[in-house]
C-alpha cells in the first residue's frame, strides 16, 4: 500500500513538472520566434517566487560538448531566463563523454531494480514469472519482466496495483538509500576504513583529462584549497557566508563555483593596474561565441573592465582595456587588491605601478560576456607539501569541471587507485538521478508507461468501491441463484474482478492518458529542438 501511495504521489508531482516543462519549452521557442508567448514563462516564474518555490539559476546547469557545441549552446542561452526542466541525454552533447560508463552502469542498475520490483511484487501476489532479462537499444540498456497474463488478470485490483507500482516504489527506496548513504557520510566512512584519508581543507585532484590545458600542469593528488577569493575548506570563515552561497562541503563549492558563478561572484576585490600597461590592440575585447576569449593573436592579453559596478561609472569609463593576464593577476596580494580606483592611488603601496612620476591607475577585473571564457585563479598544495602554488586558467569553467576529477578522499597507500572514490561518488550521483527519474517518469499516466495501467486500475478500484458502497447502502443483494455482483466479499475473495471501466471512467482514462502522452511527446521533441537551435 505504501508503494501504491508513493507511485500516485510521484504521478501528481511528475504531471506538474511536465506541465511546467511544456510551458517553458513553448515560451523559449516563442522567444526564439519573437512571439509574446515568452511572457508565459515569466508568469510561471513569478508564481514560483510567490509560492517560495526555488528555481535554478541559468548558469547552474553546465553545458557540455565540443568547442563548437559549447559556443552554440552559449548562443542559445543568451536571454534565456531558466534552464530546461527536461533535457535530453545525448552522449557528448548533454552528457560528458567521460561519464558515459557511469551513465550506462547507473541506468542498468536502476532498470534492473525497477523490474525486480515488479517481479518481487508478483511473487508476493502469487503471479508466476515467465521471463526476466536485459536488453540494449542502441547504447541505452534496459530490463524487462514477463508475468503470466492469466494469473495476473485473475488477481485482485489491489494486487495488480501493487505489482504495477512496485517498480516505482523500489526506485524511490533506492534513491532514498543512496541519498542517505552519500549525505550522511556513510560512503566516505567506508573508504576511510579501507585505506583512504578524508581531506578537509579542499578537494584532491584525482584525474585530469589529457585534452585539458591543466594536464601535466597540476600534479595528481594535489589539494585545491581556494578558487579566486573563495576557500573550499568546509569550516573556513571569512567575510562571505560561503555555506549559504556555495554549499556546505568542499565538493559542493568546487562544483558550484565552476558551474554557476561569474568573476564578480568569486572575486571580493579587483586588481590594480596602470593605464600605461593597457595593451589594447582593438581585438582582445572583440568576443563572440566563436572567439569567447577575444580575437587578439596574443594569448596572454585579456579583456578587462572596471571593478566598480557599471551603473556607477560614466559612459567615458566603459572604454575596453586589455592587459597582460599574468602581469595583473599574479600580483594578487592584498596590497594590490582594490574596491575602486582610489585604492590604487597610493604610491607607497603600489610602487610597481609608477615609474618616475605618478601614473593613472585603475581597479579592474577580467571581463567576458560568455560563460565559456572566464579567468580562474586556482590555489593548491602539492602532495605531502604545504607550499602554496597558484595557477591561472582562462577558458570555460564548465570544461574545467568536466576535465578535472576531484575527491574529498586521498589514498594512504600507493597501490590504491586514487580515482576510485571519485568514480564511485559520480556513479552514486547518477544512480540517485536515474532512480528519481524512473520514479517520476514511470508514474506518468502516459501510454507504454507504468502509470498508464496504474491510473486505469485506480479508476477501476474507485468504481468498484462506489458500487459496493451503493449496494451496501441500499441493501441490494443478489438472489441465491444469481451471480453475486455487489457483495463486498467479492473485493476480498481474490477472484477475478471486472476490469471494464464504465463509460465515464473510460472517458476520463482516455482523456488524461492522451493529454499526458501529448505533453510528454511535446517536451521530448521541444527539448531536442531547443538543443539544436
Amino acid at each position: 500500500m505504501v508503494g501504491v501511495c508513493v507511485s500516485f504521489v510521484s504521478m501528481v508531482v511528475c504531471v506538474g513538472v511536465l506541465c511546467t516543462a511544456a510551458v517553458q519549452i513553448a515560451a523559449c521557442i516563442g522567444a526564439k520566434a519573437g512571439y509574446p508567448l515568452a511572457d508565459a514563462w515569466s508568469m510561471v516564474l513569478e508564481v514560483q517566487r510567490y509560492l517560495g518555490v526555488a528555481h535554478f539559476d541559468q548558469r547552474a546547469t553546465p553545458h557540455v560538448g565540443s568547442d563548437s557545441q559549447h559556443s552554440r549552446l552559449s548562443r542559445r542561452l543568451v536571454g534565456t531566463p531558466d534552464p530546461q526542466v527536461l533535457r535530453p541525454i545525448i552522449p557528448g552533447v548533454t552528457l560528458p563523454t567521460g561519464h558515459l560508463w557511469h551513465y550506462l552502469l547507473a541506468l542498468s542498475i536502476c532498470a534492473i531494480i525497477h523490474e525486480l520490483g515488479h517481479a518481487f511484487a508478483a511473487a508476493r501476489a502469487r503471479v508466476p514469472l515467465r521471463n526476466l532479462g536485459v536488453f540494449v537499444m542502441g547504447i541505452y540498456p534496459g530490463a524487462f519482466v514477463e508475468l503470466c497474463k492469466t494469473k495476473l488478470d485473475q488477481a485482485s485490483v489491489g494486487s495488480r496495483l501493487s505489482i504495477v507500482c512496485a517498480g516505482v516504489w523500489h526506485n524511490a527506496v533506492t534513491a532514498l538509500l543512496v541519498f542517505v548513504l552519500v549525505r550522511s557520510g556513510g560512503l566516505g566512512a567506508v573508504f576511510s576504513h579501507t585505506g583512504w584519508t578524508r581531506v578537509t581543507n579542499g578537494v584532491v585532484i584525482s584525474d585530469v583529462a589529457s585534452k585539458s590545458p591543466l594536464h601535466n600542469r597540476i600534479p595528481l593528488l594535489s589539494t585545491v584549497y581556494r578558487i579566486d577569493d573563495v576557500y573550499l575548506q568546509s569550516n573556513y570563515s571569512n567575510t562571505w557566508n560561503t555555506n549559504d552561497r556555495f554549499g556546505e562541503t568542499s565538493i559542493a563549492r568546487w562544483t558550484h563555483i565552476l558551474t554557476a558563478t561569474t568573476n564578480r561572484d568569486t572575486n571580493t576585490a579587483g586588481y590594480c593596474a596602470s593605464t600605461v600597461e593597457n595593451m589594447d590592440d582593438g581585438l582582445c575585447c572583440e568576443m563572440s561565441p566563436e572567439f569567447p576569449l577575444g580575437e587578439s593573436p596574443d594569448n596572454d592579453v585579456f579583456c578587462f573592465e572596471r571593478f566598480a559596478q557599471p551603473s556607477k561609472l560614466s559612459l567615458s569609463k566603459h572604454t575596453p582595456m586589455c592587459f597582460d593576464l599574468r602581469s595583473v593577476l599574479e600580483r594578487s596580494d592584498a596590497a594590490n587588491r582594490c574596491q575602486s580606483d582610489s585604492d590604487c592611488l597610493q604610491p607607497n603601496q603600489r610602487s610597481h605601478l609608477y615609474t618616475g612620476k605618478q601614473k593613472s591607475s585603475i581597479c579592474v577585473l577580467p571581463s567576458s560576456p560568455f560563460a565559456s571564457s572566464r579567468v580562474v585563479r586556482i590555489y593548491y598544495h602539492l602532495p605531502n607539501n604545504q607550499t602554496e602554488h597558484m595557477l591561472l586558467y582562462a577558458g570555460s569553467p564548465t570544461e574545467l569541471w568536466l576535465d578535472v576529477q576531484v575527491s574529498s578522499l586521498c589514498p594512504r597507500y600507493p597501490y590504491l587507485p586514487h580515482t576510485l572514490p571519485s568514480w564511485i561518488e559520480t556513479l552514486m550521483q547518477y544512480i540517485l538521478s536515474f532512480s528519481l527519474a524512473f520514479c517520476l517518469l514511470n508514474a506518468l499516466p502516459a501510454y507504454y508507461l507504468d502509470g498508464d495501467l496504474a491510473f486505469k486500475l485506480l479508476i477501476t478500484a474507485v468504481e468498484q468501491r462506489t458500487r459496493v458502497a451503493r449496494a451496501t447502502k441500499c441493501n441490494i443483494l443478489a438472489s441465491a441463484d444469481s451471480k453475486p455482483l455487489y457483495k463486498k466479499e467479492l473485493a476480498d475473495s481474490g477472484a477475478e474482478e471486472p476490469v471494464e471501466l464504465s463509460r465515464g471512467g473510460q472517458m476520463v482514462y482516455t482523456a488524461v492518458t492522451a493529454l499526458t502522452t501529448v505533453l510528454l511527446g511535446w517536451c521530448i521533441v521541444g527539448s531536442v529542438l531547443l538543443l539544436a537551435l
